[in-house]
């Protein structure tokens, strides 16, 4: 068993467990550094929670589609693969916990405000 940082067999190979965002990329990343990678995908299709499947004609997202990043390197990657299919969108995210809302990307003042010391200590924790 090969114990390098990378999953990169001796002779090159490069396997990809799940063919979602995150699969997906990395399998771009490795063919352009000249590796041919095996993907292993579990569902019929590829996306992981980014895809939209079909059903009786209609279309059902599988979640959110919503990708947040503050990377630029990540977002010049997003409008490269995408080019006029990449859309913005200005979007309300939040999270609903314990009978309050709280700002998707979090905002620690804000969390810290909403949740109080205690059960922020308790969140920070866990």
């Amino acid at each position: 068993m090969d114990t390098r940082e990378n999953t990169a067999s001796s002779d090159g190979a490069f396997v990809i467990v799940g063919g979602g965002p995150a699969g997906l990329t990395s399998a771009l990343e490795a063919t352009r550094l000249g590796v041919l990678p095996l993907v292993l995908e579990k569902d019929r299709i590829v996306g992981g929670l980014a895809r939209t499947e079909q059903h009786n004609g209609y279309r059902f997202d599988m979640g959110g589609h919503r990708f947040f990043t503050k990377s630029r390197e990540v977002e010049r990657l997003w409008h490269e693969l995408l080019g006029a299919d990449f859309l913005e969108r200005k979007r309300l995210s939040r999270i609903y916990y314990h009978g309050k809302f709280f700002s998707y990307p979090l905002r620690p003042i804000e969390a810290l405000a909403r949740l109080g010391p205690v059960e922020a200590v308790r969140v920070a924790l866990s």
